[in-house]
């Protein structure tokens, strides 16, 4: 988030974990500060300096007369081995931990505040500061009822003219003033992790091809205009650009390709399951000789995805658009779809979702060695490479439904 303060403009941001090169730092600020959490999660501990100082490399190239770093939770080498940290740190970024430096006649001052541990600062924090950083949000300020009632009194105290804070990531972006104090979550994660890696902002061309393309499908939808066998080819046409650009970088979708399919798994299951509970049920209580087959398909959800990273007004017709069996035809059914009795996939659940095959992973068009070891399903395979939609339109899914249909011949009883 970029403040103008006294002749500077300064650039204040948290949460990157590891998406730093992403940010987009403006090229007319002069002062930086990062309130933590530039680290991702890393499971071997010899890891961990690795990624803090990738990082410190990265924070000292960006052109600015100050740099200032509050660690986070996450940048952990700074509670396990403290003094190793502060060594790490080189001369051109300052670190602030329960300390404080005036700039050009601006101060700032940094406290420890890294959830889970809040803070534990005994120092005084100075009355009146331009800047109080911290990495987490005091009680009751874009907190998502998880700040620190501590910072709050200190904060209540010490009246700083600006709160900059980070580690609640749903709030990232936005600012609340009191009397005394704005408070801003300068948390980039959601932005970052949601970005599409490759439809960079000095990609004009390809923007105004996309959303061309996107306003003639929304239009002839919204219209009932539209010719199936004229206009579908917008769709593959759309998916098509999309996927080689956002393709060439899979590296920076993997993790949302790996949710996804987690998601749909579960999904799966709990249709599959409830499938042959309604059909073991009905069987149970049927009349001699009669015939009953159980169709269920899967779908995904009906609103246009939260987590996507194109959002707009006209995203939910585009949806529906996408959705539609019509143009979408091998759709039309679905995800999947599962029959029973005599299901063309067979009987168990790794049948049905393709994971009773060498090796069983449904990883067709996408980076072997990236995707090797996903398990991927052999719907995921299906809306990927049989359907009309964009991969980046639906591995931002979380929500599915499903609908089963019985139908049931009636048979001869003995007597007729």
């Amino acid at each position: 988030m970029l403040i103008e303060y006294k002749n500077h403009k300064i650039f204040a941001f948290s949460d990157t974990h590891g998406f730093n090169d992403r940010l987009q730092i403006p090229k007319d600020a002069d002062i930086l500060i990062c309130a933590g959490d530039c680290c991702k999660d890393c499971n071997q501990w010899d890891a961990i300096d690795e990624e803090q100082q990738r990082f410190f490399d990265w924070y000292s190239r960006q052109p600015a007369k100050l740099r200032i770093y509050i660690p986070g939770n996450h940048d952990v080498i700074f509670d396990l081995n403290p003094e190793a940290a502060s060594e790490m740190v080189p001369s051109s970024i300052v670190l602030l931990e329960d300390s404080g430096i005036e700039f050009d006649g601006i101060s700032f001052y940094g406290a420890v505040c890294r959830p889970w541990m809040f803070t534990n600062t005994e120092n005084h924090v100075p009355e009146g500061v331009d800047f109080l950083i911290t990495h987490g949000p005091a009680e009751g300020h874009l907190d998502n009822g998880k700040g620190c009632q501590r910072l709050k009194k200190i904060i209540n105290e010490s009246k700083p003219k600006y709160h900059i804070f980070g580690h609640i990531h749903e709030q990232g972006g936005k600012t609340e003033t009191t009397e005394t104090t704005t408070y801003y979550n300068v948390s980039m994660y959601d932005q970052l992790k949601y970005h599409y890696p490759t439809m960079k902002e000095n990609d004009e061309l390809t923007h105004r091809v996309v959303k061309g393309i996107e306003e003639d499908i929304v239009s002839s939808f919204s219209l009932n205009s539209f010719d199936y066998d004229k206009d579908k080819c917008l769709l593959s046409l759309r998916r098509n650009i999309i996927n080689e650009m956002v393709l060439s970088h899979q590296e920076d979708i993997i993790d949302d390709i790996r949710e996804f399919n987690d998601c749909l798994r579960g999904a799966l299951r709990e249709m599959y399951d409830r499938a042959h509970r309604i059909y073991a049920d009905i069987s149970q209580h049927q009349d001699y000789g009669d015939e009953i087959e159980l169709t269920a398909c899967l779908y995904l959800g009906n609103k246009y995805p939260k987590l996507h990273p194109v959002q707009g007004d006209d995203r939910q017709d585009l949806w529906e658009a996408l959705c539609d069996g019509g143009w979408n035809v091998l759709y039309d059914e679905g995800i999947t779809q599962l029959t029973i009795p005599n299901n063309a996939y067979g009987d168990s659940f790794g049948s049905f979702t393709g994971m009773d095959c060498p090796p069983p992973n449904w990883n067709e068009g996408l980076a072997p060695e990236l995707t090797k070891d996903m398990n991927l399903l052999m719907q995921f395979h299906h809306l990927f490479d049989h359907t009309e939609f964009a991969i980046t339109d639906f591995i931002y899914v979380r929500e599915f439904y499903s609908e089963i249909k019985i139908n049931i011949t009636k048979g001869l009883k003995d007597d007729e």
